[in-house]
């Protein structure tokens, strides 16, 4: 077990700030009002120093009990761990999908069915200058406890005036999910620390499983980046469990007093076990459910900027279908905002 104690009485050191991370998937952003139609989420990271009980534990499991995966990744070189860097972090988020149809009482063939989700998450992070690796535990529910009905209504009636939904008495009824999330991030080599005069470029490649009732996949996918002075901060706004936001690789040059401007694309290819949203729950019945696609893919492009200790990203999504039978692809739009504070 990695230790859940956080300071170390023999090292007094002053405390990192905290990133706190504001997120939002809307597909208004695209003109649209169907399939995925909201993500918002809230998360707090932090780096954790080297010398606290939990790093050290971290680097026990590392050394001691590694996981398979991580080893045949050769994330670390475990024999210079004082390289290595750890980070916590915990999120708030909440999830909802729709039919086209606002006056359908029930999903129509072919459109998504009705479905909420609201949970925490609690991440651990472990990097160098190269890699990156995340494990998030997450524990949430669907139906009437994801407050999804409450929440779109609220954003229909006074932010969007857009029409309410009629069908969220049909949605994924109630179930508790626990998951757990491990993402894998490598830089490509071949951009490392890259530039053509004041314009630098890098990227990484990610993999990623996740196991558990809400959701089980794989994933593989890549982003690249193009800017002047680019942060070290490679969090793309979409709300995705786990995202880390901070410091992503250790040997960043960037001067965060300077304003950082970016563009970045990506792709991802997603193959699908199971997802609560469109095949339902595990434990219950559904009759409302729809056959979730074996194969998903994504591309993802956007801007960004960062100065001092603010981010703001932008970025758009295309996904194509999720499910067997549906209509057509989605498209949404993301924005995120980041800032640092001590707490104190």
């Amino acid at each position: 077990m990695w230790s859940l104690c956080l300071t170390d009485s023999s090292a007094q050191q002053e405390i990192p700030d905290w990133q706190i991370l504001l997120q939002l998937d809307n597909d208004l952003f695209a003109e649209a009002d169907r399939d995925y139609t909201s993500g918002v989420r809230i998360g707090f990271l932090q780096e954790i120093p080297a010398s606290t009980y939990q790093a050290k534990g971290m680097v026990r499991r590392l050394e001691d009990r590694a996981s398979p995966l991580t080893n045949r990744l050769k994330s670390f070189r475990i024999s210079d761990s004082s390289k290595l860097r750890f980070a916590r972090g915990f999120g708030l988020t909440q999830l909802m999908c729709t039919p086209d149809n606002p006056r359908a009482l029930v999903a129509p063939e072919g459109q998504r069915p009705y479905a909420g989700w609201l949970g925490l998450e609690y991440s651990l992070h472990v990097k160098d200058r190269n890699y990156a690796n995340s494990l998030t535990f997450t524990l949430g529910s669907t139906g009437d406890g994801s407050l999804a009905e409450e929440a779109q209504n609220w954003v229909h009636r006074y932010i969007s005036n857009s029409p309410l939904f009629q069908g969220w008495d049909s949605q994924v009824p109630s179930e508790t999910t626990v998951n757990i999330h491990f993402d894998h991030k490598q830089r490509f080599r071949g951009l490392l620390s890259e530039s053509l005069g004041d314009i630098e470029f890098d990227g990484y490649y990610e993999t990623g499983i996740s196991l558990g009732n809400f959701r089980t996949d794989a994933y593989l996918g890549g982003l690249a980046r193009v800017g002047i002075r680019l942060p070290s901060n490679f969090s793309t706004p979409r709300v995705r469990l786990g995202s880390f936001g901070q410091e992503l690789f250790s040997d960043s040059q960037s001067d965060e007093r300077k304003l950082s401007t970016f563009l970045f694309a990506g792709l991802r290819g997603v193959a699908v076990a199971h997802d609560i949203t469109l095949d339902g729950p595990i434990f219950r019945e559904f009759d409302g459910a729809v056959r979730s696609k074996s194969i998903v893919g994504e591309a993802l492009y956007g801007l960004g900027f960062r100065y001092r200790k603010l981010d703001l990203v932008f970025s758009q999504t295309l996904r194509s279908k999720e499910f067997e039978g549906q209509d057509k692809s989605q498209k949404f739009g993301s924005v995120m905002l980041g800032f640092k504070s001590a707490f104190n």
